[in-house]
């Protein structure tokens, strides 16, 4: 009897958060998995899938810098999947450098995905959008709905949306993508509101709220987000959205509080308030209908259970972490 190949997955963008656990989560299914970023490997404190111990195979490279060595990498392994989650983040800070946003998440993305869709052998996309281009929302929102973005980061990640789609409407490309709702879990970067209450109620010191923290969200955990993301990569339509979200909606300023009753922490104690970022969002309500009733995906761990597992990670780490760790250093 002929031996099954393994199908191979190359993930770009490889050091994110979300990208690792994904990682990880291939790996537990018997995938061989390839990794392109533009820095070196995280350290261990925020790798979930180095952490692990299992085989991993990394290539240094920049989409910014590097898209004719990512084409040829990507024609010397021939991956089955390519799962793109390479963009610069962070909402409020996109003002700033509006440019800098652009560069990687428009031009270099179209550079890319416009070589991917000439490759001469079959693979299958999934492209990591994000709800931020809805725009703030008043109403539960389906993949439908009309772009309205509010922020540099927004604006720029349409374009590549876009983009995708007409590839997609000339039969150039075989993709999806995904927008998962506010995402958290073990290992995320210190700076993102989760970790970043947790570890601020451990050393005792203060967060800022902008905006008193009346923004409401839909927290995901990082695995169901995974599962969820796998079964777009294997069994979702080409050409089709999917949105991956949780079943209930929280303002930041009761996410804050319910962590402090967790750790019996005061919440005035740990709190202090800020006027809201600019373009920022009040709201966005994700529904994940699609994805459960196209694909049979569900969500497995609820808020509750998902932050204490968060707290778990950080107090038995607390002490690999330093305040360097809170901030977010823009990268060019």
């Amino acid at each position: 009897m002929a031996k099954k190949k393994i199908k191979k997955v190359l993930i770009i963008g490889s050091n994110s958060f979300s990208a690792g656990s994904l990682i990880n989560f291939l790996i537990s299914k018997n995938f061989k998995v390839f990794g392109i970023s533009r820095s070196k490997l995280n350290s261990e404190k925020f790798n979930a899938f180095k952490l692990s111990g299992k085989k991993f195979f990394f290539k240094k490279m920049d989409i910014n810098k590097d898209c004719k060595k990512i084409i040829k990498y990507i024609n010397k392994i021939k991956p089955n999947y390519i799962l793109n989650y390479a963009s610069q983040s962070m909402v409020g800070e996109s003002w700033d450098d509006p440019i800098d946003w652009y560069q990687t998440n428009s031009l270099s993305m179209i550079k890319l995905y416009y070589a991917i869709s000439k490759l001469k052998f079959k693979l299958r996309l999934i492209h990591i959008s994000t709800p931020e281009v809805y725009g703030n929302l008043s109403k539960i929102t389906f993949e439908n709905n009309i772009y309205k973005p509010t922020t540099p980061y927004a604006a720029s990640r349409v374009t590549a949306d876009h983009f995708l789609n007409l590839l997609y409407s000339q039969k150039k490309i075989n993709y999806s993508s995904v927008r998962a709702s506010n995402v958290y879990g073990e290992y995320q970067r210190l700076y993102r509101i989760v970790p970043k209450t947790i570890f601020s109620i451990l050393k005792n010191k203060k967060i800022n709220l902008h905006g008193g923290g009346i923004s409401k969200r839909n927290f995901i955990h990082i695995d169901d987000v995974s599962s969820a993301t796998f079964k777009v990569m294997t069994s979702g339509k080409s050409g089709e959205c999917y949105h991956i979200s949780g079943n209930s909606m929280i303002s930041i300023r009761s996410l804050v509080k319910k962590i402090c009753k967790k750790m019996n922490y005061n919440f005035k104690s740990l709190v202090k308030f800020s006027n809201e970022r600019k373009g920022k969002d009040k709201t966005y309500i994700l529904s994940s209908k699609k994805i459960q009733t196209q694909l049979k995906w569900k969500q497995k761990i609820t808020l509750d259970k998902g932050l204490a597992r968060c707290i778990e990670w950080l107090k038995k780490n607390v002490n690999s972490f330093n305040n360097k760790d809170l901030e977010y250093k823009h990268k060019k």
